[in-house]
């Protein structure tokens, strides 16, 4: 196990979940006002700007899964994953699944196709089960990676992550017809479509220094690259190519990497992090699964004058990420509350668990 703690995860986990909350805030702007064409452009501009923030979390945990573990996996490894991310999911999934069934007066039957949709990730807590596959992935990893060239590696997962989405998208997705719950599983949830994440982040993670290094001398790159990147996903969007907003999208894999890759080039630039930030971190995957519930009651519950859209995003996004912090801190004071929002890293276990690392 690697005794270097990588420090600039705290912040990328506040800039991913603070993105995703943001991106549904402006779905409900979207939803829930009657936009001028202008004004709908610039919310969806804004939107698909925004979509980063489901990837960035999967590179995220892989990369501290990859540093943490290069040459082996320790025992009782996805026994605690399963018990704070994998039941919290199912939990989760449980919750929404049973508040459609209230809220639309649904069968009994109708609240079980919902919780089996919601087990196989038709929901925002997708992205679970595609990290949960890389943790599997992982043991194959650390066991052959290192006997191919990590050039090779990375050009053929890109053109595999690459064409498993755009296949889907234009040729197997029946928009017209609607598709079946099974061919947008398989075109979300499989991590086929997500490998290059996996493959970035796990070389990122084992070559800690080397990154730094890299992006130290290439960050101006990297930026021109993010711009780029992000100017091509708003024109296949735009020209209307593929106007599915999701972050399961072909273009999306460019424009994350480079992101992510930038985040992290500023964001080891801070000597200090701040208590709020590893505070914040250890929320994020709570207000993560809580945040469209709490955003979905504000929706019902206030009433902002139509020219106010702007307004209403700000009120959805406080909400949606204010609301959580307090159910999460009220649900971790229970002897179960980590089987339900996940287990609450806190500022003193980081720093204590630091000093053992360096004492080891």
């Amino acid at each position: 196990m690697s005794t270097k703690e990588m420090k600039e995860v705290y912040w990328l986990r506040v800039i991913a979940c603070l993105s995703v909350v943001l991106t549904h805030a402006v779905s409900k702007v979207i939803a829930d006002f009657s936009l001028s064409g202008d004004l709908r452009v610039v919310y969806r501009t804004l939107q698909m700007i925004l979509l980063y923030g489901t990837p960035m979390f999967v590179l995220i945990s892989t990369i501290v899964m990859t540093h943490a573990y290069k040459e082996n996996i320790p025992k009782g490894f996805l026994l605690k994953r399963v018990k704070y991310i994998l039941i919290p999911y199912l939990v989760m999934a449980t919750f929404y699944a049973s508040d459609k069934y209230y809220r639309y007066n649904w069968t009994f039957i109708d609240f079980t196709k919902e919780l089996g949709y919601n087990f196989i990730g038709q929901w925002h807590g997708y992205f679970v089960l595609i990290i949960f596959q890389f943790y599997m992935l992982h043991f194959l990893f650390v066991k052959y990676m290192h006997r191919f060239k990590a050039s090779h590696v990375l050009f053929v997962t890109f053109l595999i992550s690459v064409g498993y989405w755009g296949s889907f998208y234009f040729y197997f997705i029946d928009y017209v017809n609607h598709s079946s719950y099974l061919t947008l599983f398989f075109s979300r949830i499989v991590f086929i479509g997500w490998l290059f994440y996996y493959v970035v982040a796990y070389y990122c993670g084992r070559n800690y220094d080397r990154l730094i290094e890299m992006l130290n001398r290439n960050w101006k790159l990297i930026g021109f690259g993010s711009v780029v990147s992000l100017g091509l996903v708003q024109y296949i969007y735009h020209s209307g190519m593929l106007m599915r907003v999701t972050s399961a999208r072909f273009d999306m894999v460019p424009y994350t990497i480079m992101l992510f890759l930038l985040f992290f080039f500023f964001v080891s630039k801070v000597k200090r992090i701040p208590g709020w930030v590893i505070s914040f971190s250890g929320y994020s995957y709570g207000i993560y699964l809580l945040h469209p519930f709490i955003q979905n009651v504000v929706s019902r519950m206030v009433h902002i004058p139509e020219s106010a859209e702007f307004s209403y995003m700000i009120v959805q996004y406080t909400a949606g990420v204010v609301v959580p912090i307090v159910i999460i801190t009220l649900l971790s004071k229970l002897p179960f509350g980590a089987f339900i929002i996940g287990k609450i890293r806190t500022r003193k276990k980081v720093f204590r668990g630091s000093e053992k690392a360096k004492a080891a």
